[in-house]
């Protein structure tokens, strides 16, 4: 704790005044020497953009960046995807086209009743349509 100095200012100060004075002043050291014993510092706004980078500029918003280009790259290919199981997959394209794309929200019931086929069925080729559209993607992605 370092020494407090009283200060005076002669008679023609009021002692009221200089009491109020010094008691600021011990109380501006008292602060300054609890933040020195925390090591609590003030910053200016350049200081903490030396420590603290802008966040545009931090590698994971590039990643992001990176991962959103890669899924608007896919929503693009995704007609050129559909048509070709469309080609390969005619009853799965049919699935996918009402469950997922459909204007209307389909559920399992309604495509066993349209179909005529079990819940198990409308399951496994609503998976098999996936995997190859997944498989479509995946194949364009590695090509270019």
């Amino acid at each position: 704790m370092a020494r407090f100095m009283y200060q005076h200012f002669g008679d023609d100060v009021p002692r009221k005044i200089e009491d109020e004075y010094n008691k600021m002043l011990r109380r501006e050291q008292y602060i300054e020497e609890r933040e020195a014993e925390f090591i609590a510092q003030s910053a200016d706004f350049n200081a903490v953009l030396e420590v603290i980078p802008d966040p545009a500029s931090l590698p994971i918003n590039e990643i992001a960046e990176e991962k959103r280009r890669l899924n608007d790259a896919r929503l693009d290919f995704l007609p050129v995807a559909l048509e070709m199981l469309r080609c390969d997959f005619p009853e799965g394209y049919e699935l996918i086209r009402e469950y997922y794309l459909g204007t209307e929200k389909v559920t399992l019931f309604y495509l066993m009743e349209k179909y005529g086929l079990t819940r198990p069925v409308v399951k496994y080729r609503l998976k098999i349509a996936r995997e190859k559209l997944k498989a479509f993607i995946i194949t364009h992605e590695n090509r270019g």
